[in-house]
């Protein structure tokens, strides 16, 4: 078993400067195995493989993705390059760099912050699906991007969501309210409205703003085309 020591571990990326908390990589691989009569050994096999990124950091470090829904069968601009460089306690290391063509595809961003604690941002990234010895032409195209956020006083200056309503003119599509309150000696609880829309920019959210909470999330879809 091979430990990784976060203090001696460094990821950078081209839209986050500092103060990522946690990163998770996966490489998933998909082994299709073409069976023959009169055999248990396969006639072929096909192999697709799957790259997966996630990351959190503290607000106030990243700048703002735009997104816009794919109208040409290009790749989605909802990218973000990474490079990975473990501290593993034995043995070497090699570092996973999926920057420049090789950059993951943002599939969704989230934010929260309570009160008196410091913002942070979610983001997952995921790449196109990698199939052994295809030659074709691939778009990984990007979809219409909806979520939610929490609105009010007491709700942070920029939880790094920026929302419209699907129809030109609207700033959201619907709106909510989730209150709740339990008896005690306190008596406390919280009353809050949350709307939910188009969302056309991701990131930037604050990270330091005593006194203010949030929460919001986004969902990106993408799909992959082959032609």
């Amino acid at each position: 078993m091979v430990v990784i020591v976060g203090a001696g571990t460094s990821v950078t990326t081209d839209i986050i400067s500092g103060g990522i908390v946690s990163v998770n990589f996966s490489l998933n691989p998909n082994v299709e195995r073409l069976f023959q009569l009169g055999s248990f050994d396969a006639f072929d096999i096909n192999i697709t493989e799957q790259e997966s990124i996630s990351l959190t950091n503290y607000g106030g470090a990243s700048t703002t993705v735009a997104l816009s829904p794919t109208t040409t069968c290009t790749d989605s601009n909802a990218r973000i390059a990474v490079i990975i460089t473990p501290a593993p306690c034995t043995g070497s290391t090699v570092s996973i760099d999926r920057t420049g063509a090789d950059s993951l595809f943002i599939t969704s961003y989230s934010y929260s912050k309570e009160v008196t604690a410091y913002g942070q941002e979610s983001w997952n990234l995921q790449g196109k699906p990698i199939i052994q010895d295809f030659t074709g032409s691939d778009a990984y195209l990007q979809g219409f991007a909806e979520g939610n956020h929490l609105v009010g006083t007491d709700i942070v200056s920029d939880d790094g969501i920026v929302m419209t309503g699907s129809v030109a003119g609207d700033t959201y599509d619907a709106e909510g309210r989730n209150l709740q309150v339990s008896a005690g000696a306190l008596s406390l609880g919280q009353d809050d409205t949350q709307r939910f829309g188009k969302i056309t920019q991701i990131g930037g959210g604050v990270g330091r703003e005593n006194g203010k909470r949030g929460t919001a999330s986004a969902n990106v879809p993408h799909q992959v085309v082959y032609f």
